[in-house]
């Protein structure tokens, strides 16, 4: 395979891999804040607050929702170099065996 070729394919899969992180750090963001959100209504209306527990539990939620983003976005890019090293390998094999 060309070396060109190789770089484009790997471009292409990057790109597929920022895309992915971008949608499932989304998706968990905003399950986070949802669930902060309902927890604090919950808590408001059980102890007749005026939101006070709304408003702890939404900005309390912003360290954990950084926390699964960082994590979502290491694990994925540990997965893709992963993947990187075995196809550099299988290069590698290939142009020893020509």
């Amino acid at each position: 395979m060309s070396k060109s070729k190789r770089q484009n394919e790997y471009a292409a899969a990057y790109a597929g891999l920022i895309s992915q992180i971008g949608c499932i750090t989304s998706f968990a963001s905003v399950i986070i804040i949802a669930v902060a959100f309902l927890v604090g209504r919950f808590l408001d209306n059980t102890f007749d607050t005026q939101g006070i527990f709304t408003v702890l539990a939404l900005v309390g939620s912003f360290p954990v929702t950084l926390y699964v983003i960082v994590r979502i976005a290491m694990s994925n890019v540990a997965r893709a170099q992963r993947m990187l090293d075995v196809d550099r390998e299988d290069d590698q094999e290939e142009e020893t065996e020509l």
